[in-house]
């Protein structure tokens, strides 16, 4: 029970400080910073996050084991690798540290935070439709999932787990923002979108079913590797 409490304890400081520091930052480069290079701000954005969620990753599984996004956790769910209870708990600390982090910008920069907004549309900075969002979002959900797994597993990777992550979100996000505003994480579209007005909120479901969705395919496909590759039934999971 004390190591369960620790993790929840973990995971919300790991979303909160990651998440904060990641909008933060987004905000300085859309309305402090003299930048008038379009790659240049997507690349400072992308940094942003990825810093952040690698130095954290990295601190913080040096004192338990955290995943930090959600999508991560539920795909250790789906290989029986969590309860049910360590699910819903650790899932639960770490949307509750994306909406304080969400609501602390919101005391800070009541006047910018309609900026951080993702969605479709007029929400998005290339205007893309929701079909090509849910797409993008899936498949890059499925692809930081997948890694994730393979860092798991693989132990010539573990002491570069966060290393290896973090440059793949920062490639993600360089990627998706001016589609998608750059998300892969369920919490990162609470952070600003329930604070701002009833349309941005309308656009949060998209990100949470499409990174679950992602995160699902991606451990199925990943049990199969898995199997393929150790000669393991796949009873083991599932």
């Amino acid at each position: 029970m004390k190591i369960l409490k620790k993790k929840n304890m973990l995971e919300f400081l790991g979303s909160f400080f990651y998440l904060l520091l990641g909008c933060l930052l987004e905000i300085l480069v859309f309305h402090f910073l003299p930048i008038n290079n379009f790659i240049l701000e997507i690349f400072l954005i992308a940094i942003g996050f990825a810093i952040p969620f690698f130095l954290i990753y990295s601190i913080l599984n040096k004192f338990n084991v955290v995943e930090i996004n959600p999508v991560f956790t539920f795909s250790l769910w789906l290989r029986n690798q969590l309860s049910y209870k360590s699910l819903f708990l650790t899932m639960f600390s770490q949307f509750l540290g994306g909406l304080t982090a969400g609501f602390l910008l919101l005391l800070i920069f009541p006047k910018n935070i309609s900026s951080l907004v993702i969605g479709y549309d007029n929400f998005s900075m290339f205007h893309t439709p929701l079909n090509i969002i849910i797409l993008i979002e899936f498949l890059f959900s499925f692809l930081f999932v997948f890694c994730f797994l393979i860092s798991k597993d693989k132990k010539e990777l573990l002491k570069l787990k966060g290393l290896f992550l973090g440059g793949l979100l920062f490639l993600i996000l360089f990627f998706s923002i001016p589609y998608t505003g750059g998300c892969v994480n369920p919490s990162r579209s609470i952070v600003t979108n329930i604070f701002v007005n009833f349309d941005s909120l309308r656009q949060t479901w998209i990100y949470i079913l499409t990174s679950f969705a992602g995160s699902v395919f991606a451990t199925t496909i990943y049990h199969i590797y898995f199997q393929v590759n150790n000669k393991v039934s796949l009873q083991h999971f599932l």
